[in-house]
């Protein structure tokens, strides 16, 4: 086994000195999650919108704020080290991801910029693209294309993939990487978390983003003293011990980590204390333990790019892409958006008050329901649902298994309690914070049969008893309240990710419909204080 890492140099970043291991290896990464900005003024002719708290020492910026030439239409994520948000050009009405870091850190922003001038330099359909470079009060901002879709991380957690599926997706990211490498760029960061699998076309495309730890070959000296830096369940044994030194290889070795959870949804080297030793030592769960019925072909490719000795490695992506289609004819492309059929889970959704919101604040209540809109699109690609319709500020959502609509249901509403809303919208009766309330309050209902499928524009519509019932539950709830059919919740089978609080609350009567239903009410652990009136269906007697 090599030696352990040496300490970090202090020209670092704190933000990324914190990862390097000294007498224990630690696993945490170094590139920008997504967490806040300060917030930026706006037009005279509108109201100038309050600072949300602050994260990382610096405000987040809430719906309506401006940065430049763009005006923010919702946070998309949050993270240690920097905040991702929703933007839109204010004259080209394009939309774009806005990325600011947390910390007033020049040494940090300097590792943002050049690796935003890296990921610029890369005109490809595999690569997000750099759109532009802000300036927003001495901090930066990496202006990305909008992606629409979710990462591969979220993809393979909620997507049931056969063997076509994984294949597609694996080639996607495969010619990736050939890609970068052909143009002499070493990622030094693939991870779950970096690769976007695009839905906005027809076929689903991975694509790489986050290029701040990228080496350009040629471009960069050799550095005397060694780093390491790198996701730790991602990183090659080389990289553990001088990440500067690396070549594309190492990059093989993330991308053969990579295909072995999309083949298998689990992680080859966890986190863990231990999780360098057992990287540099190559000691993984062998695919065939898993799946006993994978095809060999794909064993062998994951086997070559999870080789310690480099000189054995495969040493292209070209040549571990031969291994992974091996006898393989034809690559089937994957649909970007599948509409499920047969049984289905349906949600319904609409904000509570949203009338009254327009009437006491058109600006706000503007801003407010773009937020909630792209927060609602950006759960619904996390966990494969399939955005049937929406009407105002309803929506109506379809899964192919209710433990994915669940998760949804509670994903969005731990989001919209946690968004930086701004303090017009806070002050109105209908979002103020109240309890474990906070912000837009969003009912939910959700329900699972076999409603009559319909195409309609080259999308799918349902109909039928099943498609009523499902809405009659959602209208018997209240804001910020999931209510969940008896017929969902017996076939979860525990294959929910989300921690939920559930509550039977009874037989009910639902208008128009025969029969009576039993529903439970369900919440995010994090928000189960949240009480509730009974709900607004007659009572079975």
């Amino acid at each position: 086994m090599a030696n352990k890492p040496p300490a970090p140099p202090p020209s670092l970043p704190g933000g990324l000195r914190s990862i390097i291991p000294k007498a224990a290896p630690v696993t945490r990464t170094v590139a920008p999650e997504a967490s806040a900005p300060a917030q930026a003024p706006a037009p005279v002719a509108k109201p100038r919108p309050k600072a949300a708290p602050p994260r990382g020492g610096i405000p987040q910026l809430i719906p309506g704020s401006e940065v430049e030439r763009y005006v923010i239409e919702a946070r998309l994520g949050a993270g240690r080290m920097s905040t991702t948000y929703r933007a839109r050009h204010t004259i080209l009405d394009t939309l774009h991801a806005l990325t600011l870091p947390n910390e007033a850190n020049k040494s940090l922003h300097r590792w943002l910029i050049n690796g935003a001038k890296t990921q610029a330099s890369l005109h490809h359909g595999t690569v997000v693209g750099v759109t532009d470079v802000v300036d927003h009060n001495g901090i930066p901002g990496i202006v990305f294309e909008h992606v629409d879709g979710p990462t591969l991380e979220d993809f393979i957690a909620s997507h049931q993939l056969d063997e076509n599926g994984v294949d597609a997706i694996a080639g996607g990211i495969i010619d990736a990487v050939a890609w970068l490498h052909r143009n002499g760029v070493v990622h030094r960061n693939l991870k779950p978390r970096n690769i976007v699998i695009d839905l906005g076309g027809d076929n689903a495309v991975p694509r790489i983003t986050d290029f701040t730890l990228a080496k350009v070959m040629g471009k960069e000296g050799r550095r005397k003293k060694a780093r390491v830096f790198g996701t730790a369940s991602y990183m090659s044994p080389e990289q553990t011990v001088n990440s500067n030194d690396v070549d594309n290889r190492s990059d093989l070795w993330a991308l053969g980590a990579l295909l072995y959870l999309l083949a298998t949804k689990r992680t080859a080297f966890p986190d863990g204390e231990d999780v360098f030793e057992r990287v540099r030592e190559g000691r993984y769960q062998p695919l065939m333990q898993l799946l006993p019925n994978a095809p060999m072909r794909w064993v062998e490719a994951i086997d070559a790019a999870l080789t310690i000795d480099l000189d054995e490695r495969v040493p292209t992506a070209e040549e571990l892409g031969d291994l992974w289609f091996a006898d393989v004819t034809s690559i089937t492309k994957m649909s970007s958006r599948i509409a499920p059929v047969g049984q289905v889970t349906l949600v319904f959704t609409d904000v509570q008050g949203s009338t009254r919101i327009w009437e006491n604040s058109p600006e706000t209540a503007r801003f407010s329901l773009k937020a909630h809109d792209a927060v609602m699109r950006a759960s619904i690609g996390r966990h494969g649902g399939y955005e049937v319709k929406t009407e105002g500020d309803a929506f109506m959502v379809a899964f192919a298994h209710p433990a994915q609509a669940l998760d949804f249901c509670l994903d969005v509403q731990r989001n919209l309690h946690e968004h930086p809303w701004s303090d017009e919208l806070l002050e109105l009766p209908e979002a103020c914070e109240e309890g474990a309330f906070r912000g837009m309050r969003v009912r939910m209902g959700i329900h699972t049969g076999e409603p009559e499928v319909r195409p309609h524009n080259n999308m799918v519509d349902y109909f039928g008893p099943m498609v009523n019932r499902a809405a009659r539950i959602a209208h018997a709830g209240h804001g910020g309240q999931v209510l969940i059919s008896r017929e969902s919740w017996d076939l979860l089978d525990g294959k929910n990710t989300e921690p939920v609080i559930e509550r039977v609350l009874g037989q009910f009567l639902l208008r128009g419909l025969s029969g009576t239903q039993e529903i439970l009410q369900v919440l995010p652990a994090a928000l189960s204080d949240r009480t509730f009136p009974p709900v607004r269906a007659e009572p079975a007697s």
